[in-house]
């Protein structure tokens, strides 16, 4: 929808006043605003001119309400801090609690528990790479991502009880361990999920839509993004090897040998 102007009139290097652009606001797009942004963007066609960020819409109130809660309460509220990467918050909770008493969860805990994780990591990948698409002309993608992110969703169902804000992981180790049930699902989503990555990478390396909006558009490079404090898999596409994981090891992590999945540089 039509936007608010900015403080000052949008002028060309001439000092004449800018006829051609659009003012739009994108975002918040969300009911309830949380995990969302506005940015006031000024539009020349697709290409973005200015763009303004506009934050403030995000605060639940949760590191207030742990400070009334048990350390053992806090996991329901941290967990609803990303709803996509539940198991992240839990984990990264229940890490700095347990630093705190001096303990360490058993092996086979950690173990799970970095499971959980990485598979939350391509649930809450797979959400991306389907919104991206969905936005940026690939329909089908969208399709693709959230079935197989439904595939995930049962094998978190079926172990914690939830799909979702799951409070697996709690201080010391995990609630319950993996029946054989949850062992099989785990099992039959990595046996066919490669095959549905390279069905998917097709879809978009073919894609002409796609391609044309995302080739050489809002490109960051290796040294703006270390300068800028990039991280996580923005820096990564970036040629840069960096990762938490193997960088700073958390939580079992060191116990693991894997190499860091970087953008091959053309």
């Amino acid at each position: 929808m039509p936007g608010t102007p900015t403080d000052a009139p949008l002028r060309d290097s001439s000092g004449e006043i800018r006829q051609e652009t659009m003012i739009i606001n994108m975002g918040p797009q969300h009911p309830s605003t949380h995990g969302v942004l506005r940015l006031l963007l000024e539009l020349d066609g697709e290409t973005v001119i200015t763009c303004k960020p506009i934050i403030g819409y995000l605060h639940t109130g949760i590191e207030k309400n742990t400070e009334y809660r048990t350390w053992m309460q806090g996991i329901t509220y941290v967990t609803r801090a990303d709803y996509l990467s539940p198991f992240f918050n839990e984990l990264g909770y229940c890490l700095a609690v347990e630093r705190l008493l001096g303990i360490e969860a058993p092996p086979r805990a950690q173990v799970i528990r970095v499971l959980f994780c990485e598979l939350n990591r391509i649930s809450s990948h797979l959400v991306w790479l389907a919104t991206s698409g969905l936005e940026l002309g690939a329909v089908s993608v969208m399709l693709y991502g959230f079935r197989e992110r439904e595939v995930l969703m049962d094998v978190f169902e079926s172990v914690t009880g939830l799909r979702m804000n799951h409070a697996y992981i709690r201080i010391g180790g995990v609630i319950m361990d993996i029946h054989e049930e949850g062992m099989g699902k785990i099992r039959e989503f990595l046996r066919v999920m490669p095959g549905r990555i390279d069905e998917t990478e097709s879809l978009l390396s073919e894609n002409p839509i796609w391609v044309e909006r995302n080739r050489g558009v809002g490109v960051l490079s290796a040294a703006d993004a270390l300068a800028l404090g990039v991280t996580g898999p923005m820096l990564r596409a970036a040629g840069v090897a960096a990762d938490l994981r193997k960088d700073m090891p958390y939580g079992g992590y060191e116990t693991y040998d894997f190499d860091v999945p970087v953008r091959a540089l053309e």
